[in-house]
């Protein structure tokens, strides 16, 4: 598999995201998570940023705007993951879907099929609502931030991770992803 991945992008971090043992069982975790509205954080631990978000405005301040300085903490993973053609992706997924498969049978779905699973994933990260970087108001809270829209508030923990790598990632993203589920045929909520 890495061999195979590595013949469609030499971008280091997808490199460092195919070095560990099990990494096509860690790659179905991490959509099966998505696709619950998780965040993958385990699963997916080298794409995480080093850097934590920070809010626009005076130090201290107990909410604001995402310093829109933050977003660059996705520029590698966004990258990443849109150095390879999602055409490319598709085919790849395609010729090792019965490797996938597999690793969703040994998480607990014996006869299923890897596509529903991944369908859920794309569908959850797509019907995140389309929030211009300036709609995001953080509140400050002890260890985390929360959003003050209570509308954002009720999303899925991974839709309100996907609002915080601003909306030019997130036009990728759900670019990448569209193509990618058109090639495979996956069915998709229109819009």
């Amino acid at each position: 598999v890495r061999d195979l991945v590595a013949t469609l992008s030499t971008h280091p971090l997808i490199a460092r995201v195919m070095t560990p043992a099990g990494v096509v069982r860690m790659i179905v975790l991490a959509v099966e998570q998505i696709g619950e509205g998780r965040t993958p954080s385990v699963p997916l631990k080298s794409l995480q940023p080093a850097t934590r978000l920070t809010l626009a405005g005076p130090a201290g301040a107990d909410q604001g705007h995402i310093d829109p300085a933050s977003f660059a903490r996705w520029d590698g993973a966004v990258s990443a993951l849109t150095s390879v053609r999602s055409r490319d992706a598709a085919q790849l997924y395609v010729n090792l879907k019965p490797l996938f498969d597999a690793a969703y049978a040994d998480l607990g779905h014996p006869g299923g099929d890897f596509d529903e699973s991944l369908t859920r994933a794309i569908r959850m990260l797509l019907e995140t609502p389309d929030v211009a970087d300036d709609g995001v108001v953080l509140l400050r809270r002890p260890a985390y931030m929360e959003h003050t829209d209570p509308a954002l508030r009720a999303l899925r923990p991974v839709q309100k991770q996907f609002l915080l790598v601003g909306e030019l990632h997130r036009a990728s993203l759900r670019a990448w992803m569209s193509n990618f589920a058109k090639t495979l045929d996956l069915k998709l909520p229109v819009g």
